[in-house]
């Protein structure tokens, strides 16, 4: 029966690489989280703009416009700071992923490994069957002769 020494080894990798896909899916879940409020923000200004064009009708003072103003500026502040945190978090999403391609890489490497020692000992199991059979053989031709 085939038995890889090494495999104690290639089950640690597979779990690394499973921690790994776990850190790198929460990053992009996180970046894609931090997309999503850019955009939540951007559609609130774009409201804000709609609602603004319907109290300018009916307001004949400026203290409206001004209240959008400040909104619109508020959240575009926000946003600037959303995709400066985006921007630093994309970086922590690159060495995550690099992270993840290096863990693939050694368990890739030890289940090489494994196929190859497999391969050794199907190739070694085939031989000593082949010296069996052709010792067997020769002992029927001897005893049968």
């Amino acid at each position: 029966m085939f038995r890889f020494r090494l495999q104690h080894v290639l089950e640690i990798r597979e779990r690394m690489e499973r921690i790994r896909l776990k850190e790198f899916s929460l990053a992009e879940l996180e970046a894609r989280r931090m997309e999503g409020e850019i955009d939540a923000r951007h559609e609130a200004i774009r409201r804000s703009a709609g609602l603004m064009d319907a109290a300018r009708r009916n307001s004949p003072t400026a203290v409206p416009l001004q209240l959008h103003d400040h909104f619109r500026r508020r959240l575009e502040t926000e946003i600037g700071r959303v995709r400066e945190r985006l921007r630093e978090h994309l970086q922590v999403l690159e060495a995550r992923r690099k992270d993840l391609v290096e863990a693939r890489r050694q368990r890739r490497t030890m289940e090489i490994l494994r196929d190859k020692a497999r391969g050794r000992y199907e190739k070694e199991m085939s031989r000593r069957e082949r010296v069996e059979m052709d010792e067997v053989a020769a002992n029927y031709h001897v005893f049968k002769g």
